[in-house]
């Protein structure tokens, strides 16, 4: 009854689920591991089927895994031999999908993982992130706290900082002084899920001049999803056209 129900809840699970032992050398180094148990789910994320699989060992039935680029046998090799828990997110070769993977050791030699298929997810993320990265649009994601958290490629050709000395750093460190209380100001609306549009403020550039930034700031949560754009020029253009007007 108790193997039974156990057997039921296994595959029953929304995860894929094996139960291994790890074959070593005769110098204890890991080269091999067995198939013991799987689940139905198991089956369905991957397309091996235990009448195929129990008893052998993942060299057999999968010969390509000594050639992939990520060394699973040394990976719960050492999980297996060290008692240790891992969790991974890892692209197979062989499979031609991405998993989330998480594997712990029952008992030394002996290791059981389970895992997700995050291929769709991994895509939707590289393409949303490609078209982060492409796009002309100053982009960045903020916390509530003010740091930056993300931004594209944009703003190294508009402010010359890299997106490395940008991200984490407080975006009220490159506002102009005198454009930090409206720009607290709009933080405070954003706190409450208001969104803002056309809001202008000026950011300091590496070689210390200001650009005119105009935004569209939308939020979610604690975090700010925010579009901007550079209108230095524009507003340049204006202020001459004012300054002219005045003269005559």
């Amino acid at each position: 009854m108790a193997n039974d129900f156990y057997k039921q809840l296994l595959n029953q699970s929304p995860m894929g689920y094996a139960y291994h032992r790890l074959i070593c050398d005769q110098n204890g180094f890991p080269i091999d591991y067995e198939f013991i148990e799987i689940n139905d789910m198991f089956e369905k994320l991957t397309g091996l089927k235990a009448d195929e699989i129990i008893g052998k060992k993942i060299t057999e039935i999968l010969p390509g895994i000594l050639n992939d680029d990520f060394d699973w046998i040394k990976f719960y090799g050492d999980v297996a031999l060290q008692g240790r828990e891992k969790e991974l997110e890892q692209f197979s070769n062989l499979l031609n999908k991405f998993y989330r993977v998480n594997v712990f050791s029952p008992e030394r030699g002996y290791f059981v993982t389970t895992f997700v298929d995050i291929t769709k997810e991994r895509e939707q993320f590289e393409e949303l992130n490609g078209f982060f990265e492409v796009n002309l649009d100053l982009l960045c994601i903020a916390d509530l706290e003010g740091n930056f958290l993300k931004v594209n490629k944009s703003w190294e050709s508009t402010l010359g900082y890299s997106v490395e000395e940008l991200t984490n750093r407080k975006f009220l460190e490159f506002v102009h002084p005198d454009d930090i209380p409206s720009t607290l100001e709009v933080m405070s609306k954003l706190a409450c899920n208001e969104n803002d549009t056309n809001f202008i403020n000026r950011y300091r550039s590496k070689d210390g001049t200001y650009k005119f930034i105009e935004w569209s700031s939308q939020p979610n949560g604690k975090l700010i999803y925010a579009a901007a754009r550079d209108i230095t020029d524009k507003v340049r253009a204006e202020q001459g056209l004012i300054a002219e007007k005045k003269r005559y």
